[in-house]
């Protein structure tokens, strides 16, 4: 919903990568407090990104953040 200009009080994050998730859950917490929405996440190997990728074609999106590999 952010990514087309909506604010619905529920911000969706696909994230790439070896993720500490405990970490990760307990900055959507403090976050969620911070800015009364919610944040749900879905974490994805590169592998997987290449298999739910086609999913995300045409739906709104926007990049946060990359990581470039020399």
């Amino acid at each position: 919903d952010y990514a087309e200009g909506k604010d619905s009080g529920i911000i969706d994050l696909v994230l790439v990568g070896d993720i500490d998730k405990n970490n990760l859950y307990d900055l959507i917490e403090k976050t969620e407090n911070h800015i009364s929405r919610k944040i749900r996440t879905i974490v994805l190997t590169q592998e997987e990104l290449r298999e739910f990728g086609p999913t995300l074609v045409g739906k709104p999106q926007f990049l946060l953040w990359q990581h470039k590999h020399n």
